[in-house]
């Protein structure tokens, strides 16, 4: 009883039923905010541990020290007639008071409020793991690193094997695949990618034999459902991948039927049945790996293997799809070497074989929808990459496509279903993300948008900061955008994202000197517009000569002419353009701002029933994308131009402009004859006051 007492007065209970009520509530926040933050396990068993150990250190010091008000002093150095521990004491039960009603509030928060969240959270699609699957690249063993892109080349062949099971959710590979090297248990990979199940392996290969080893695991618990190894010779490597995703889909496919109900084979009714050579499938796998990098080098490297494999090989589809895919990246429209006008038609012609040998060909479809996109033909589109999504359920990029081409065409509700779909197949993807939160900016959706950038920030801080500025360009805050924009290159030196938008930016704000030397276009635009045309043209000559791209030249002489008053120059570049083709070709084959000024500039002409023809080409287009009202420059070439100018006004209280280098409207030919255009321009250039005043002063305080 003695020893009773003598902790009741030095205070140890209470120290220690608050310590314990203290480390409660401290857990309960650390394990909401880590869940949120998608912290590994072993953060939170580390706080665990740290507390649980502090315990008895905590004890210790309540016994053999006491509070005093000189300070901190060993107990056994205080007189006992001095001592004040009655005092601590009520100030510890006050303490104690306090903690208990927050823990009492938290758990009510928690128990009336927060797990109404999350059960609604797990009545989603999204949470539904029982038909989930990721696959890990698989370990290469082999002596020869070489072989690296030869394992990770089977892991993605199951990948796309297993993810033609409509009922069975597998991961993008992006995502998977971003796990490699890393150090993380089974359980944390699991979780990041919200699935069940998780696939891992290792290939050992020499010469032309190869051993893989595959295990599939349960997530929640470790459990290893299946394992096998599988000796064999490159020759019958198909066999294995068939081997081992039938296992892997008998193992799963009674809790999948428990899960959810009733499951769909994989359909399968092709006739194709082609079957590379050992050492064709391996260079196919090396340019899918190359491609996979998305470098330029890469690109290049894996474009010269596969026109090589084609040739040689004419009857594999599975080669001419990803040679179109890889041609598409490879164009000059898309930051590569080749001439559009040369890899539109090798393009088209991956494609045809690929479909023509197999019609099933997701990839294929993929690439289809891609060009038809850039051909203007969005219902199109469309049906491709929903042929794309039917035959791979798991494709993440088609979705993504699929979610851009709606919200063109105004179909919100479609285009977040796709988008939604695609971030939960590849949650780790930075491309993904990317087009969530531009998607998100475009709809209105702030929430979503700042969740995908947080997200973004912890897997490429970049890509985060580019949103960010993006945020601000399409709020039209001209000054913020390049104060924010400057601060982001500066951050990221080698960044050259949004170049043109900063020129454009700077141009507008009257740093002409700068526009000039970020893009250089800008200073023939520049100079154009300032009248000193023999600058202007000498520049506009020696940038189309740099141009090895026929659209890319004929955008540089168009605009550099229209800058210039040039009219009729202007139009006859578009209209080589526009009839450099096949009448069945003509208008896809150019960007539809093209389109929009070689209308414009026809009718000005005079060329009425030209000017006609091509805004029947506009409205079949615009009644797809289901635009109800046509901008104003089309309303111009219609010869509509009070309706243009009264569009324009709207659009200018909005502080939208459609400009290039330091005026805007200057390709919109007759224009400046309406007698409303002054009050235009003065709404204009009132707004670019404001902007510039407020850059300077924000450049003043950097």
């Amino acid at each position: 009883m003695q020893i009773f007492r003598e902790l009741q007065r030095r205070n140890v209970f209470r120290v220690s039923i608050g310590y314990a009520i203290s480390c409660w509530l401290l857990a309960q926040v650390a394990d909401l905010v880590l869940e949120n933050i998608a912290a590994p396990a072993w953060v939170m068993q580390t706080i665990l541990l740290v507390l649980a150990l502090g315990f008895p250190i905590v004890v210790f010091f309540s016994w053999a020290y006491e509070v005093t008000p000189e300070g901190i002093k060993r107990e056994s150095e205080v007189d006992r007639s001095q001592s004040i521990t009655h005092v601590t004491g009520r100030k510890l039960d006050r303490a104690i008071m306090l903690t208990l009603v927050l823990a009492v509030s938290y758990f009510a928060i928690d128990k009336f409020f927060l797990s109404d969240r999350r059960d609604a959270a797990q009545d989603t699609p999204a949470a539904d793991l029982t038909a989930s699957i990721a696959v890990l690249p698989f370990v290469n063993m082999s002596d020869d690193a070489s072989n690296e892109y030869f394992s990770e080349g089977l892991s993605e062949e199951l990948l796309n094997l297993l993810a033609k099971i409509p009922e069975l959710r597998v991961a993008a590979r992006t995502s998977s695949f971003s796990f490699k090297d890393q150090a993380l248990d089974i359980s944390d990979i699991a979780r990041r990618l919200n699935v069940a199940y998780v696939l891992e392996g290792s290939v050992r290969r020499s010469g032309d034999q190869v051993r893989i080893t595959a295990q599939l695991i349960k997530a929640d618990d470790g459990y290893h459902l299946w394992s096998d190894t599988f000796d064999r010779t490159l020759d019958n490597i198909f066999v294995i991948q068939d081997e081992i995703a039938s296992e892997i889909s008998l193992a799963l496919l009674p809790r999948i039927i428990a899960g959810s109900g009733t499951v769909t084979a994989a359909a399968d009714d092709s006739a194709y049945d082609y079957k590379p050579s050992p050492d064709v499938y391996q260079r196919y796998l090396l340019a899918r790996s190359l491609f996979n990098k998305q470098t330029r080098d890469d690109i290049r490297q894996a474009l010269e293997i596969l026109t090589t494999l084609t040739r040689e090989n004419p009857g594999y589809a599975e080669a001419h799809a990803l040679y179109a895919h890889v041609m598409y990246y490879a164009s000059a429209r898309n930051g590569g070497d080749v001439p559009w006008i040369m890899a539109e038609a090798q393009i088209n012609k991956g494609i045809r074989e690929a479909l023509a040998l197999n019609p099933d060909l997701a990839e294929a479809h993929l690439v289809e929808g891609r060009m038809l996109q850039r051909g203007r033909n969005l219902p199109a589109a469309m049906e491709s990459y929903e042929q794309t999504v039917a035959q791979n359920p798991s494709y993440a990029e088609a979705y993504v496509y699929l979610g851009d081409a709606a919200l063109t065409m105004k179909d919100e509700a479609r285009a977040w279903q796709a988008f939604d779909k695609a971030r939960s197949l590849d949650p780790l993807s930075v491309s993904v993300l990317t087009s969530v939160a531009q998607a998100a900016f475009q709809t209105n959706r702030p929430e979503v948008a700042e969740d995908a950038i947080s997200v973004l920030e912890q897997l490429q801080p970049e890509a985060a900061s580019e949103q960010r500025v993006l945020k601000l360009a399409l709020d039209k805050d001209l000054a913020r955008f390049a104060v924010q924009l400057e601060k982001h290159r500066e951050t990221y030196p080698d960044s050259r994202v949004f170049a043109y938008r900063l020129a454009e930016a700077y141009a507008l704000l009257g740093e002409f000197e700068k526009a000039g030397a970020l893009v250089p276009q800008f200073g023939m635009l520049i100079a154009a517009q300032q009248g000193r045309d023999d600058v202007a043209l000498s520049a506009m000559n020696e940038l189309a000569a740099a141009e090895t791209d026929p659209h890319d030249r004929a955008d540089v002489y168009w605009m550099g002419y229209c800058a210039l008053g040039r009219y009729d120059d202007a139009l006859k570049v578009l209209s080589d353009l526009w009839y450099g083709y096949a009448e069945e070709q003509m208008g896809p084959r150019m960007d539809g701002f093209d389109v929009d000024i070689f209308a414009v500039l026809l009718a000005h002409a005079g060329r009425r029933a030209e000017a006609d023809k091509i805004l029947e080409v506009i409205r079949a287009e615009e009644a797809s994308r289901r635009v109800t009202e046509p901008p104003g420059r089309l309303l111009l070439a219609e010869g509509r131009l009070d309706e243009a100018v009264a569009q324009l006004q709207q659009a200018a209280d909005r502080a939208v402009f459609d400009n290039f280098g330091m005026r805007p409207y200057f390709c919109y030919a007759g224009l400046d004859a309406h007698p409303g255009y002054p009050a235009l321009l003065a709404k204009f250039e009132a707004w670019r006051k404001q902007q510039t005043e407020l850059y300077r002063s924000l450049q003043a305080v950097q």
